[in-house]
């Protein structure tokens, strides 16, 4: 026996094992099931999440209608699903107001505060209580960031988000 024929007996012996192996690492394992969400208690109450309401605004729309055209004619009707709705992305002017509001809160905080001497610690919690008091909503969002500060989660980070979320929510 020659030593090319070994050679070649041994590579197209190795070829056929990477190809079965390669044949079988392609096997995909099944898909997990998804999983369930609870149902709302009444359909009427649940919003339309944004898959839904696309698809509610495609079929409204007109489709006659191209280019920008239809682009605000779907823009229109999906700031009518979210506000029929009181859904998120209520739009920049809702998002502008809330701004506009929260800056209105703590330049009134300020002047209050402004002639008391406090130490960073103080003056932080000081703050926190009149925002309290002149609007909860925003104070209980406060109070939550600092929670979160003192378990060490950073901003920006998803455990910060889920931590605010679940904070804010909370009764």
């Amino acid at each position: 026996m020659k030593i090319s024929t070994f050679v070649k007996s041994a590579a197209i012996g190795a070829g056929l094992c990477i190809f079965a192996i390669g044949v079988a690492l392609a096997q995909t394992a099944p898909a997990p099931a998804p999983t369930q969400q609870a149902a709302p208690a009444s359909p009427a109450a649940a919003p339309l999440d944004g898959r839904a309401a696309r698809d509610a605004c495609r079929d409204q729309v007109d489709s006659k209608l191209r280019g920008t055209e239809r682009r605000d004619a779907m823009q229109k009707c999906m700031q009518e699903k979210r506000g029929a709705t009181g859904g998120p992305g209520g739009g920049k002017m809702d998002r502008h107001a809330q701004r506009e509001h929260v800056k209105e809160v703590r330049n009134a905080c300020r002047d209050e505060l402004k002639t008391q001497r406090f130490t960073e610690e103080e003056r932080k919690t000081a703050m926190q209580q009149c925002a309290a008091k002149k609007d909860p909503k925003l104070g209980k969002m406060l109070a939550c960031r600092q929670e979160a500060e003192t378990k060490k989660l950073e901003r920006g980070t998803r455990e910060f988000k889920t931590f605010m979320r679940e904070c804010n929510t909370r009764a």
